[in-house]
């Protein structure tokens, strides 16, 4: 049995690219046959003055840049490369990516379908800033498909 593909599909959310490029053009997932997503940031680069900002988007049709205002779970790893501990942050509604730090990071956030408003079931990876010679990656993990099957009905937009 391939839970992974049945229960968790990992959907490329953006492949890797200079974080300014990434800013409000990750793809949409739909949770609605989902309990949640998690999204995932990886960060990669040196040195950077503007800030990589992180929200989440929703909406009823995949598009948009409504931010989601309800406060969600959040994990960081600030230096994957002497560390590969998770630290769990303030729940927030987004999270900021000091690139003064210059280490490759990760960043999680836990989305679950309840938080999102009446109606809505699409969300999205938004950012903003970011700097343009460091790079970054995106990914979804949905979590509990409730249609679980070898192939799940498709969940990006």
């Amino acid at each position: 049995m391939n839970l992974c593909q049945e229960r968790f599909p990992l959907i490329m959310g953006h492949e890797p690219a200079v974080e300014t490029a990434i800013d409000d053009t990750s793809d949409w997932v739909c949770l609605k046959n989902a309990a949640g997503v998690y999204i995932i940031v990886a960060t990669y680069g040196g040195a950077g003055v503007t800030d990589f900002v992180l929200s989440v988007h929703e909406s009823t049709a995949g598009s948009g840049t409504t931010a989601i205002t309800t406060v969600f779970p959040i994990w960081v790893n600030a230096d994957t490369a002497t560390s590969d501990v998770m630290v769990r942050q303030t729940d927030a509604a987004g999270y900021t990516v000091d690139n003064a730090l210059q280490d490759n990071q990760l960043v999680a956030f836990y989305i679950d379908a309840s938080i999102l408003s009446e109606g809505y079931d699409w969300i999205q990876l938004g950012s903003s800033g970011g700097f343009a010679t460091n790079y970054a990656t995106v990914l979804y993990l949905m979590d509990g498909e409730r249609y679980q099957q070898v192939t799940p009905p498709t969940a990006i937009a």
